[in-house]
């Protein structure tokens, strides 16, 4: 008699649970849109003038992602409260795969954030076993396999797209090692190192295959060097400490020197983060000057986005910048402590 009031007791749990869980149903939420159009658009240059950027939002932190909620997840959040968003503390370097993937560096979190766009989900990689980065700063995708470097191990640490720890190189040779782009023509990894002053060109399995530049004012010398981007046959590297960027053939000649010091129109403060678009434009990040200036493939100043501030649109403190295939330009705007976006407009007739 027992075990069949206990049975019923048992049944009767059962079936309260699946109530609960069919009425909480109704609390789900579907995947939101992720960068919802904004009114009124916030474009350069401003009016009259025909636009050729906009701003297309903005990643904080997981609650950005507006993934979708079940029905279990919206009476585990009633129960439980809601769980607290992952956020970026200060993002440094950014690099989008072709699939959706974003990987964003955090050194103020010495952590590599994972964004998968489609998916909505964002996953923080601090580190693998016993090991932990120190202070990750550059970022590279080679098919499924990210590259990024640490500046304060003095090494590049490879990942799969799942955040799984695959390798360890550079140790031996790099000191700062910080900007880094894979070259699709060479089937090689270009890494800045800003100790040395040079940089370090290396086999995907890690070996040093070469060694460009030197310390020094002149074309194909660097100071401090920050930055990298590929784009065909073409690098152009930041070259922050002399103020310019440098549009540099993959053997390391100087092709192009682009930008000084001052406070005009084209020139640097602190150029950080570097980028081509589709129609072979280059993208400047200047950390002092918060914003970024658009040139043409002569080195030709064509405009300039941005200014100082915590609203949408202003920068504080950017450093790394991307643009993916459809022209969606990503800053790392890491005093704002997020990923801005923006797109290029191509011109119409």
């Amino acid at each position: 008699m027992c075990w069949v009031l206990g049975k019923r007791h048992l049944v009767m749990q059962l079936m309260a649970c699946s109530a609960c869980t069919l009425s909480w149903s109704g609390c789900a939420r579907p995947q939101g849109e992720l960068f919802p159009a904004m009114r009124p658009p916030r474009v350069w240059p401003g009016p009259p003038a025909q636009p050729r950027i906009k701003l297309v939002g903005a990643l904080s932190d997981s609650s950005d992602l507006k993934a979708a909620i079940s029905g279990s997840e919206a009476l585990r959040k009633a129960l439980r409260g809601p769980r607290p968003p992952m956020r970026m503390l200060g993002p440094h370097g950014v690099a989008y795969h072709d699939d959706g993937l974003l990987a964003v560096t955090d050194p103020s979190a010495a952590a590599v954030h994972l964004i998968d766009l489609n998916a909505r989900t964002h996953m923080r990689v601090s580190g693998w076993g016993d090991e932990r980065f120190a202070a990750p700063v550059g970022a590279a995708w080679m098919g499924d396999r990210l590259f990024v470097t640490d500046a304060g191990r003095g090494e590049v640490i490879e990942l799969d797209a799942q955040g799984r720890h695959r390798g360890t190189f550079g140790g031996d040779e790099l000191k700062g090692p910080v900007g880094i782009a894979y070259v699709p023509a060479r089937q090689r990894l270009y890494v800045v190192d800003r100790t040395r002053h040079q940089v370090l060109v290396f086999r995907p399995d890690g070996t040093l295959d070469a060694v460009l530049g030197e310390h020094g004012a002149a074309p194909g010398q660097y100071n401090y060097p920050t930055h990298v981007t590929c784009s065909g046959d073409r690098l152009l590297v930041a070259d922050s400490g002399n103020s310019r960027v440098q549009l540099i053939d993959l053997d390391g000649k100087c092709l192009r020197t682009i930008g000084q010091r001052g406070d005009g129109a084209g020139d640097f403060a602190l150029p950080k983060g570097v980028a081509f678009d589709s129609e072979g434009h280059l993208y400047v990040v200047d950390a002092q000057f918060e914003n970024v200036q658009v040139f043409d493939a002569m080195g030709q100043l064509l405009m300039a986005f941005g200014e100082e501030g915590r609203t949408p649109g202003q920068f504080w403190l950017p450093s790394g910048i991307t643009i993916d295939e459809r022209d969606r330009i990503w800053v790392a705007d890491s005093g704002n402590h997020r990923i801005q976006v923006f797109e290029y407009l191509r011109a119409t007739s």
